[in-house]
């Protein structure tokens, strides 16, 4: 008795196919996986800022991820409240050096009678190194007042004349002529009740937090 092998094929040619297909499925699984695993994920944290034009500002890791200090990077910029299309030619990269990291203040003398007063230290220290190492969950630092004045805080947005007798001895009151460059200072007696863009950033322009601050009194 002969042997009908004419429905043997197709079959074994579905198999074979069904073969090919799972192992090219699970090659470009893996691929894609690797690829996915060598990308440096940015860590994430939800860091909220404060602004007083009285009192400065201050800047607090509310919660999520413990951010290295040395790979940070602060942004402000004017929000919609100070009108439209402003985030751009606002942006300001903070100076570190006059983000102060809260300690508890102590006076301590040498045996050379030299006594030196450790009150809060900079975010980053002159020398390049960090007085705060890394910025953790529950943490605060602050900008003082005399910090914050357009000059300092935005030099990119300040006038040209705000060192000059156009400007008042607390700091935010402009009678200069340059009143539309001063109406973006943040640090502004007119920009109270509007609101700035807190951003926080890696090095690699990975976006970590985004929030918006409030001006008060």
């Amino acid at each position: 008795m002969k042997r009908n092998n004419s429905a043997v094929s197709p079959v074994v040619g579905v198999m074979l196919m069904l073969v090919v297909t799972i192992i090219i499925a699970a090659v470009v699984s893996a691929f894609s996986g690797g690829l996915i695993d060598g990308q440096t994920k940015a860590p994430q944290a939800n860091v909220k800022g404060t602004f007083s034009i009285s009192e400065g500002m201050t800047i607090t890791n509310a919660g999520g991820d413990s951010l290295a200090t040395k790979d940070l990077i602060f942004t402000i910029r004017d929000g919609p409240t100070f009108g439209p299309n402003l985030e751009s030619s606002t942006a300001q990269t903070l100076d570190m050096s006059t983000i102060m990291v809260e300690s508890e203040r102590t006076i301590t003398t040498d045996r050379h009678g030299v006594i030196t007063d450790h009150g809060p230290q900079p975010m980053k220290a002159a020398w390049g190194g960090y007085y705060m190492v890394s910025f953790n969950p529950g943490d605060t630092v602050t900008i003082e007042p005399d910090d914050c004045t357009c000059n300092i805080l935005q030099p990119n947005v300040a006038p040209t004349d705000f060192e000059g007798i156009n400007i008042a001895a607390d700091g935010y009151t402009y009678n200069g002529t340059q009143v539309a460059a001063w109406a973006h200072c943040i640090r502004n007696q007119d920009s109270i009740g509007k609101s700035f863009i807190l951003e926080v950033s890696d090095m690699e322009g990975h976006l970590i937090s985004k929030s918006d601050v409030l001006i008060t009194v």
